[in-house]
């Protein structure tokens, strides 16, 4: 089944602005509170890259949209599974990251250590989002058939 593409794309800038968004503010309020001491270049360095790169790949699709010679109106539609795989995928791995942030506190490894151990499995769950979001993206298609 195919969806609108605008909508379903505006719904997932929506997560990954939103999101990363709290995330970058809570990095912020931890690192202006000395919750990471003297590692905080450290921590920023571990972590903007869990989502800054999936920002600049959304941000780059909606330009080449924008700038491109396709209508992106109601007849342009993608593929509906890879949509909900790409939103549920998305708030999940959202998500994963600020509860890294928020439970550190009662983790047993300081903030910064637990930061670079959580590396371990998100560079593979972010691989996963990244490739889901590209199925999506690629899945467009002009049509009246939704």
């Amino acid at each position: 089944m195919r969806i609108p593409v605008t909508d379903s794309q505006k719904r997932l800038v929506f997560i990954w602005f939103a999101g990363s968004g709290f995330l970058f503010a809570l990095l912020l309020l931890q690192t202006f509170f000395g919750q990471y001491g003297s590692e905080a270049r450290e921590a920023w360095g571990l972590m903007l890259p869990t989502f800054v790169p999936t920002l600049f790949l959304i941000i780059g699709i909606l330009i080449a949209d924008a700038t491109g010679s396709a209508d992106l109106d109601e007849t342009v539609t993608v593929d509906r599974f890879f949509f909900r795989l790409s939103e549920f995928l998305s708030i999940a791995y959202l998500a994963t990251i600020i509860l890294i942030i928020l439970l550190s506190p009662f983790s047993k490894f300081s903030q910064p250590e637990l930061i670079k151990l959580s590396n371990l499995w998100l560079a593979p769950f972010q691989g996963l989002v990244t490739a889901a979001l590209g199925a999506f993206f690629v899945s467009k298609n002009k049509t009246t058939d939704f």
